[in-house]
């Protein structure tokens, strides 16, 4: 398959939720807000260890939202965006 019918298959079979969301980025109307989650839903997007989601955080991969010294959240759609893209961050 031609990269674009690889891109609309996965499309095709994606959830309804992420449906939603990958025809707002489409219409330009997405949401940039920022999505808090704790770091074991950090770890279960990218499908690693929560120790693995501070050391990407070390490694300036990631960017902590700090709510207090003890309560750390990561923005979903900067994990996602890992996810998807690799070893770079928007």
């Amino acid at each position: 398959m031609t990269d674009r019918a690889t891109l609309i298959d996965i499309v095709l079979q994606a959830p309804d939720d992420r449906m939603e969301a990958i025809l707002a980025v489409a219409r330009g109307t997405a949401n940039n807000k920022p999505r808090p989650g704790t770091v074991r839903q950090a770890a279960e997007i990218l499908g690693s260890h929560p120790r693995t989601i501070q050391r990407y955080a070390k490694d300036g991969l990631l960017h902590p939202i700090r709510i207090s010294p003890r309560k750390i959240r990561w923005d979903l759609n900067e994990v996602e965006n890992l996810a998807t893209n690799g070893r770079r961050c928007a």
